[in-house]
């Protein structure tokens, strides 16, 4: 189906085993009042979950709190601390409550092209975290409609989560695997202009996405009518995101002034392709860790990169580019 395509991000969904992580979560509920509950959100530069109590009086009728809360979280205007979890393209439907399984079920459509996978995930752990609190909840069902599939068996899937779902693992050395889907920036044949990419693949919550990304256009791209900017010899020194900027140190090789394609488009096939991730808005080029005056000594190079999709070749028949499976 189509949702299983979408990138599950460096967050994952891993069960929560430790005794001491029991004991937190104890710890946390004892903090509120028996009229109290934490409304989760989204942190201002998409990288953390946040919370906010919320004084709930009446919790008997918990379909009306959910969609309350649904609500609100499609109405709510970002500040300088949090946004709405919910993407733009994830659109509340309604909630029920299964009586005999203790599962509150709430419903959503959704344009999966429209929504990046780890903006999904962060949906999923704040709608999940938030509802689990509610009085006889012990689990929440997420549907999701996928707007574009018109088959009545394959358009909704049906997720179930408990208590013990999710935990944000940065540091994990768990070496499980998700497949999704990422967008990349090649040159088209001749090198004057970028072409939209769709590549496949696979990761482990322990792995850098932004790398990843780079390691995929160091590799090339494996159809035709598309080529690689990179030179294949380059190596990542160092990558890393902060606040927003994605900070990348290449190899020597990177700067070779013998490679022919035109310098914007391998600065901006390396630019556009980090910028798809919704944790990268600019990027900063590093050489042994220093900023370069120049790029291949013509091209100013030590200010910071944003998104440039003037350079990108626009298809005839104005879809997207193939995905590559």
């Amino acid at each position: 189906m189509k949702y299983i395509k979408m990138f599950i991000f460096v967050l994952s969904m891993v069960l929560l085993t430790s005794c001491g992580e029991s004991q937190e979560k104890q710890k946390e509920k004892t903090k509120l009042k028996s009229n109290e509950i934490y409304v989760y959100y989204v942190n201002s530069d998409f990288s953390d979950v946040v919370k906010e109590k919320e004084v709930i009086e009446d919790q008997s009728d918990v379909v009306q709190i959910a969609d309350d809360i649904m609500k609100s979280y499609q109405d709510f205007l970002a500040t300088e601390r949090m946004q709405s979890p919910l993407p733009a393209a994830m659109e509340y439907m309604n909630a029920s409550y299964d009586e005999k399984h203790s599962k509150l079920h709430v419903r959503f459509q959704i344009m999966y092209d429209d929504v990046q996978a780890d903006a999904l995930l962060f949906a999923k752990i704040c709608v999940v975290k938030t509802l689990l609190q509610l009085k006889d909840v012990e689990k929440v069902s997420i549907g999701l409609t996928d707007k574009a599939n018109l088959g009545e068996d394959t358009a909704t899937v049906n997720e179930v989560f408990d208590e013990d779902s999710f935990v944000m693992s940065f540091n994990s050395n768990n070496g499980d695997t998700q497949k999704g889907n990422v967008i990349l920036y090649f040159a088209n044949e001749d090198g004057t202009a970028l072409k939209e990419y769709h590549q496949s693949i696979e990761i482990s919550n322990n792995m850098s996405l932004a790398a990843l990304v780079v390691e995929h256009l160091i590799a090339g791209p494996k159809r035709e009518g598309y080529q690689a900017v990179i030179p294949e010899s380059t190596t990542i020194r160092n990558i890393l995101i902060k606040d927003g900027i994605c900070y990348v140190d290449f190899s020597d090789e990177f700067y070779d002034t013998e490679n022919p394609i035109r310098n914007d488009i391998i600065v901006y096939s390396i630019v556009n392709s980090l910028s798809e991730l919704p944790t990268v808005s600019k990027v900063q080029f590093l050489k042994n860790g220093e900023k370069q005056a120049f790029f291949r000594e013509t091209m100013p190079f030590d200010s910071l990169f944003e998104r440039n999709l003037d350079l990108v070749e626009q298809e005839e028949n104005g879809t997207e580019a193939k995905k590559e499976k």
